[in-house]
């Protein structure tokens, strides 16, 4: 190893990028720079976001080394995933999933540009390729997707408890769950409650529906610590409600290790992770063991395979009974919605008119504000069959992506549609957002992964939300949330019943009103955002998880059952 490259590398470990960077410019700058000296450049970039450049250079190595030429490609699409060359992020991945022998790698970044740039009939074709591999049981296919992903296009639970692929830790095991169970714990007078995520700012989504649940404990009985693990930029993002949230204790600095040993110190009764299989999780950190009773909740809505949880926190809609085989924890189901709503420090702000949301002045309006990867196959077909059902409607979506809108352009206009009949939204501040939610006709799901938060926000702004009945937790939020706004009318039992109601109501303007006059009614009375009830009903679900453990009982499944009805409005 040259003297440069060595140096290089120390700048390197020490995280001096751009040194390092600059120490090796005379080496990159001759055509046969060696497969180190260009690996490290990648390196460097991609610690300094600069994701183009570290896409170039594992560009160059997979040409340098052509038997790892499928883990270089991999890496550059990964790169350019984060960048907007997403064509050239799809060529890198389908090449690495094509090349050579089985790279699972490869394959996820592949299904994944896929998914998120909505490539809907290559996508239809590689999904359906998947499922057949997954339904034989190869067991290759079920470490190939991060199971985020993987639920967000498949809803057959069975298979979904049998992922193996844990982004960044690795899974508990028996020995690991018992020896957390069997650490000697005292327990006071107050349950001592710890919430562990990344997402401690008001600008969340997570936070958006949790944050007045943080509000409401009942300080005489519980006790809080927030264990934050969020990143700068995300807390940046804050307005000012992260202050008044109580105790936070910052995480983010310290391995895993001492973040346990913190942790335990605060010796937490029940340990709530609020994020699961999601962006920023820290596996590894709860399956140390943090706690005598772990809980998944709100963040990831399925099993955390792999998680050392006792509990999920959910409701008998989006976990029926026959839930109950395919999940590892155990089902702590609350009566009414598992999903938190904050009913006080939500924006809810005047309607916009369409002139202002740059929509037509007639006509149905048909709005999806959901995460595109969201938008399956299956899913653009429904709409495409509602839009060609509904003469002079449109569709008013969330797709900030050009490659994406492109290919959702050239999929409707296969279909027999004008692409005029699709209008695309940008990201707006959120009172901005709720104010703009009002000047639609009619909310549109998405299939099998529903809105969650976005559903949420459009019942908020008073916007009639549509869905159907699903098979995993996923594809069951809409309904528990329509349930819990006793607002059951707006969901089908199938897609020949989604598309029915959806021109049912779109052709009947008397009784689309009447479903939003009643949104409006309900959205104070109903328990949907009640979050002082809510909040009383997830203390009673800690509650019994603690009397279970204090009796010496494993945990098993609870049932928590619902507090007498409000005979007022909880909120004018």
């Amino acid at each position: 190893m040259s003297m440069i490259l060595q140096n290089a590398l120390k700048s390197y470990h020490a995280g001096k990028y751009r040194q390092s960077l600059t120490l090796l410019s005379p080496l990159l700058a001759k055509s046969d720079a060696g497969l180190q000296t260009v690996l490290l450049a990648a390196q460097c970039h991609a610690k300094a976001e600069q994701y183009a450049d570290a896409a170039h250079y594992y560009g160059r190595a997979s040409e340098a080394d052509g038997g790892k030429e499928p883990l270089f490609k991999t890496l550059a699409a990964a790169m350019l995933m984060r960048t907007n060359e997403s064509k050239q992020a799809l060529k890198a991945a389908r090449h690495a999933a094509r090349s050579g022998d089985f790279n699972s790698d490869g394959e996820e970044a592949y299904r994944r540009c896929l998914h998120n740039y909505l490539c809907l009939e290559e996508a239809a074709i590689e999904d359906q390729r998947f499922l057949q591999k997954l339904k034989s049981g190869e067991p290759a296919f079920f470490a190939v997707e991060n199971p985020f992903d993987h639920i967000s296009w498949c809803a057959d639970e069975s298979i979904n408890a049998r992922l193996t692929r844990i982004q960044k830790g690795k899974a508990f095991t028996a020995q690991s769950r018992a020896a957390r169970r069997a650490q000697p714990h005292v327990y006071e007078d107050k349950i001592r409650i710890g919430y562990l995520s990344s997402d401690f700012s008001d600008q969340h989504a997570t936070m958006r529906l949790f944050q007045g649940v943080i509000l409401r404990h009942d300080p005489e009985k519980f006790e809080v610590t927030l264990f934050c693990h969020t990143e700068q930029k995300v807390i940046g993002t804050d307005k000012g409600m992260r202050r008044k949230y109580g105790r936070l204790i910052p995480i983010s600095h310290l391995s895993d290790e001492k973040a346990a040993q913190l942790i335990r110190k605060h010796k937490i009764d029940i340990l709530v992770d609020l994020k699961g299989h999601t962006k920023g999780a820290r596996v590894d950190l709860i399956n140390l063991g943090l706690a005598p009773i772990q809980v998944a909740y709100l963040g990831f809505p399925g099993s955390g395979n792999g998680i050392d949880c006792d509990y999920v926190i959910s409701d008998p809609i989006v976990t029926p009974d026959s839930s109950k085989p395919h999940y590892h924890e155990k089902l702590c189901r609350l009566p009414e919605s598992y999903q938190s709503n904050d009913d006080t420090h939500r924006a809810l702000t005047p309607a916009a008119t369409r002139a202002e949301a740059g929509l037509p002045e007639t006509g149905i309006v048909f709005a999806s504000f959901n995460a595109i990867r969201k938008i399956t196959p299956a899913t653009a077909r429904l709409w495409v069959t509602i839009l060609n059902s509904v003469p002079d409607s449109v569709l008013w979506m969330m797709c900030e992506n050009e490659f994406a809108r492109d290919n959702f352009l050239q999929y409707v206009t296969d279909e027999g549609l004008d692409e005029s009949r699709v209008i695309f939204a940008k990201s707006l501040a959120y009172d901005l957002h709720i104010a703009r939610l009002q000047a639609a006709d009619i909310g549109l799901d998405t299939f099998p992964y529903n809105g969650h938060t976005t559903t949420s926000d459009k019942l908020w702004a008073g916007l009639p939300v549509v869905t159907m009945k699903g098979s995993h937790f996923a594809s069951r939020v809409s309904e528990s949330l329509l349930t819990a706004l006793a607002v059951p009318e707006l969901i089908a039992a199938d897609a020949a019943g989604y598309v029915a109601l959806c021109k049912t109501l779109a052709s009947n303007p008397d009784q689309l009103k009447a479903i939003r006059d009643k949104l409006v009614e309900n959205r104070f009375s109903a328990p949907l955002f009640d979050t002082e009830r809510f909040t009383r009903h997830l203390e009673d679900a800690y509650i019994r998880m603690i009397d279970r453990e204090k009796a010496g009982l494993e945990p098993d499944h609870i049932d928590v059952p619902a507090r007498p009805a409000r005979t007022a409005p909880f909120r004018k």
